[in-house]
């Protein structure tokens, strides 16, 4: 019974320091798993995240690619239709596959469970990135691949690693329904 309850005391114990220490293994990593990496919502990733966030948000603000989106003679408003539908899409598609196959019928949501639906994700953000360009190249330029990384990798990127899948799907229905409202 002694050695049981030590063993106890010890397994607690080691449990107990994986759950305050908040370095994690990465299995991406090119070590293969074997350096600890900071956790997901360590402060000094929020606080960095945060960072691109409001970096990006500002210099997309001091550029004024709203109004020129939504007023400019300049920007191809085809085009941007089409990058619009497809981005609906792809939100569709990531609120089937995470919410209603992963959380209600509890499935793992992986590529070998879901082919279909992650080709179908990347031909439509393919599409989508092609014909956001195409939209907002006469507005910017060469300045249009700034513009979109900075919506893409500054804004979406980080927005999806802060937030929780059903803020995300939340969010991102609420934001397009908004944006296709004032657009049209």
């Amino acid at each position: 019974m002694g050695k049981n309850s030590k063993q106890q005391q010890q397994g607690s114990k080691s449990q107990r320091d994986e759950e305050s220490n908040p370095l994690v293994n990465n299995p991406y990593s090119s070590t293969g798993g074997q350096e600890p990496t900071l956790g997901p919502y360590h402060p000094i990733n929020l606080i960095q995240r945060s960072s691109i966030l409001g970096g990006c948000v500002y210099g997309l603000h001091r550029w004024g690619v709203y109004e020129k989106v939504m007023h400019s003679p300049l920007v191809r408003h085809e085009w941007f239709k089409v990058g619009l539908a497809a981005s609906i899409a792809i939100l569709f598609i990531k609120m089937y596959v995470e919410m209603y196959a992963g959380k209600l019928r509890g499935e793992e949501v992986s590529y070998k469970n879901f082919p279909k639906s992650t080709h179908a994700t990347i031909a439509l953000l393919i599409l989508s990135s092609i014909a956001f360009h195409v939209a907002i190249w006469p507005a910017y330029g060469m300045n249009s691949i700034v513009v979109m990384t900075m919506i893409g990798w500054g804004i979406l990127l980080q927005l999806s690693l802060l937030l929780p899948t059903y803020i995300q799907n939340i969010t991102g229905v609420v934001l397009l329904t908004f944006f296709l409202q004032e657009y049209a």
